[in-house]
């Protein structure tokens, strides 16, 4: 292939960022129609929260692969809203662990409703075959570009939603 032949576009990198963008844009426009508070960004940290009481901000930075900088600023509005808590480390007084509040465990809830929604519409008129191949594939990508090719990321929360692996 000659260099002025590659199209970026048509390329996985590309592909991925556009796919995703278009989601994140699809899931925060159905929260603000529903008046929610929240934006795709916090409700990932809602999930993490749901899923696992008491990370560490350091924990959860890691699962969300962003700087610790970036979270705690995330963090601090959704404690301004209600939606987390931060209460001491028992036994390193230097860090906090981080609980999801009731509201936001119903914000949590109700997001989930819209992402259902997101995700039917982001899928519509794909095979079962077409979706098992998709998921594979990025589960694939996401393990590869990790560093972990063995690992198996999860695929759901025990209360059924979609888990956000990053």
């Amino acid at each position: 292939m000659k260099q002025n032949d590659y199209n970026p576009n048509g390329t996985l990198l590309c592909l991925t960022a556009w796919a995703s963008r278009a989601m994140i844009a699809d899931l925060n426009r159905r929260f603000h129609e529903a008046g929610l508070r929240v934006t795709m960004e916090q409700w990932r940290v809602l999930s993490h929260l749901c899923d696992r009481e008491g990370l560490t901000q350091n924990e959860l930075a890691g699962l969300l692969l962003q700087e610790k900088t970036s979270v705690s600023r995330l963090l601090s509005g959704m404690q301004r809203r209600g939606y987390i808590a931060r209460k001491n480390h028992d036994r390193d007084g230097r860090c906090n662990c981080l609980f999801a509040t009731d509201t936001g465990r119903e914000v949590y809830r109700l997001g989930g409703v819209l992402a259902g929604l997101t995700t039917d519409a982001a899928e519509e008129g794909m095979s079962p075959d077409d979706l098992m191949t998709c998921r594979r594939v990025l589960q694939q990508i996401i393990r590869s570009l990790r560093g972990h090719p063995q690992a198996t990321p999860p695929t759901a929360h025990q209360d059924g939603h979609a888990h956000f692996l990053a």
